[in-house]
């Protein structure tokens, strides 16, 4: 097989690169020796990505974290993708049983392909649209995103400063479901799941399939501080649906309305309230 490696050197706070320099050769003995291009700046992979596509490789591989992903499934056409979670948050490779090495190396082996959804994430007032893989955020979880990006130092433990900070200055708003008839919901967070984890291996959506065309929606309910610090462990876990913390409901599309509210999707803010969501367009995966 042959394969196209884009590597994200800064991923995981420079930790990528140094992962990569380390099992290289690993890589190449099991594999055959392979192309591959270190990323220069932001959207770089994008570029590298739909290059690549028209070129002759059997698959392109995405080296760092799931925003490193982000960025190569907006470029790809027609190619199989597959991972190395080498960067900080590398959620959706914990969906797709891809945590490390090891499991990457057997699935471009074993060769099996799933085919995952590609959500598509308009911002009407931006004039962007941009897909995701893993999970699109509202409101608490874009905060803690931005923290997080802006304090890449804090490695692991910039999702706790993050989620405590951004629970210090928590305030509700209101969004209104327009594919709902209008449906009208107050909540300080709603995740859109495609995958099933997120902020470091949070279980934020257990019920999602990345095969399945629908988007997996959870409004959580408003509560005070002090009772969102002790629901937290119930997010992390994913009993929180369970329990009745939050809306939810199952979709092939969403438009959410708000005013100015922060989005993120893959670990990167990109934008705020309204966002129209819907899927459609699949990808080849390579995994296990």
């Amino acid at each position: 097989m042959k394969i196209f490696f884009i590597i994200n050197p800064v991923a995981g706070n420079g930790k990528t690169l140094a992962q990569w320099n380390m099992h290289r050769e690993e890589i190449f003995t099991h594999l055959g020796k392979q192309d591959f291009e270190f990323t220069k700046y932001q959207g770089h992979a994008t570029e590298i990505a739909k290059r690549v596509s028209s070129e002759d490789y059997d698959a392109i591989v995405s080296v760092g974290g799931d925003g490193t992903l982000n960025e190569i499934i907006n470029g790809i056409d027609g190619k199989p993708v597959s991972i190395i979670p080498f960067g900080t948050g590398s959620d959706f490779g914990k969906t797709i049983g891809i945590r490390g090495m090891e499991d990457f190396i057997g699935a471009i082996k074993k060769g099996r392909r799933i085919h995952v959804d590609l959500p598509l994430a308009e911002f009407p007032e931006l004039s962007i649209s941009r897909y995701f893989i893993n999970i699109l955020e509202i409101g608490f979880g874009a905060e803690v995103m931005s923290f997080v990006n802006r304090h890449k130092s804090f490695g692991k433990y910039s999702f706790i400063f993050g989620i405590l900070l951004t629970l210090s200055k928590m305030k509700k708003f209101d969004v209104s479901l327009v594919d709902n008839d209008h449906e009208k919901y107050s909540t300080i967070e709603i995740i859109v799941a495609n995958g099933k984890y997120f902020g470091g291996g949070m279980l934020a959506s257990p019920d999602s399939n990345v095969e399945d065309g629908l988007l997996d929606v959870h409004i959580l309910k408003p509560v005070s501080r002090i009772k969102s610090i002790v629901q937290l462990r119930s997010l992390i876990n994913g009993e929180y649906i369970k329990k009745g913390y939050s809306f939810d409901f199952k979709s092939d599309k969403i438009y959410i309305e708000g005013k100015g509210i922060r989005v993120e999707m893959d670990g990167e803010t990109v934008g705020r309230l309204p966002v129209r969501i819907y899927t459609g367009k699949k990808v080849d995966f390579i995994v296990p």
